[in-house]
């Protein structure tokens, strides 16, 4: 368990590296990137690494004896007692064709569990931060999810019917028709606006470790709940799949609609 002092220090640390990636983020902002494409059809722009490049400076000489496991890099010191989980841009679709939905994700891992998580976006100036034993906090501000009372209340994101989710729509849809309504598409901003109570519920398929490390910390800490698909706590080493919800008394409930195989 670390000290007030040292959680302190970790999120002062985290804001400054936010800073500076904001920066980038602002520079860059509906403007023409250079854009490389991965195996799975997935854009890298010049931003993504950038972005990815300082935030690992940073951390390299702020704490040599940290891990860093990024997007757009090789992991350095993975098994360290403390880790870094970085990604530089998520949503970089949403960036490149100019949607402020796109933002910095940075979680930090303690002996395998995430404490520290930040969700930036440099655009509208919008900052959630989230660590255990600290809260969670929109621009300082101090936040809380919303209670919804019912699976059948809940406004829902979700996503669906891309390259990641195939196969997996079905569940997802099941989850969709139990509740009220349905924002389609998940950006990282979503679960912003879900620990500030103005969603009930976001499910995703797809999500690699950088993706959903920092939204534990924010999330769970504001009152809300996020987990894999079969209910448990997300660690470094969890599947790829999240569902996070403001009423953690709904979960029960949504893994039994859901109701995904074992062996998923």
């Amino acid at each position: 368990m670390l000290s007030h002092k040292q959680t302190k220090e970790l999120i002062s640390f985290a804001n400054k590296v936010a800073d500076a990636v904001g920066e980038i983020h602002r520079k860059y902002y509906r403007k023409p990137v250079l854009t490389e494409y991965k195996g799975d059809s997935s854009p890298v722009t010049q931003v993504d690494k950038e972005s990815e490049a300082v935030m690992r400076e940073m951390v390299m000489e702020q704490f040599p004896a940290h891990g860093i496991l990024g997007e757009e890099y090789p992991a350095y010191q993975a098994d360290a007692e403390f880790v870094w989980v970085i990604d530089p841009v998520d949503g970089t679709k949403y960036f490149m064709t100019g949607h402020p939905t796109f933002a910095l994700l940075l979680g930090l891992a303690y002996q395998g569990e995430f404490i520290l998580g930040v969700i930036d976006q440099a655009i509208s100036c919008e900052r959630w931060t989230g660590a255990d034993g600290e809260g969670a906090f929109l621009n300082g501000k101090k936040i809380t999810t919303r209670k919804c009372a019912k699976v059948d209340q809940a406004i829902i994101a979700r996503v669906g019917f891309e390259w990641h989710t195939e196969g997996r729509d079905h569940f997802v849809d099941k989850v969709w028709k139990a509740t009220h309504w349905a924002q389609w598409g998940v950006a990282p901003y979503d679960y912003g606006l879900l620990a500030a109570g103005h969603l009930d519920m976001v499910i995703t398929a797809g999500p690699l470790v950088h993706d959903f490390a920092a939204l534990g910390p924010i999330i769970n800490n504001a009152g809300g709940l996020i987990t894999d698909w079969y209910g448990n706590k997300l660690t470094l080493n969890s599947p790829d799949h999240v569902i996070a919800l403001g009423n953690p008394a709904l979960m029960p409930e949504v893994i039994s609609i859901l109701n995904f195989p074992v062996d998923g």
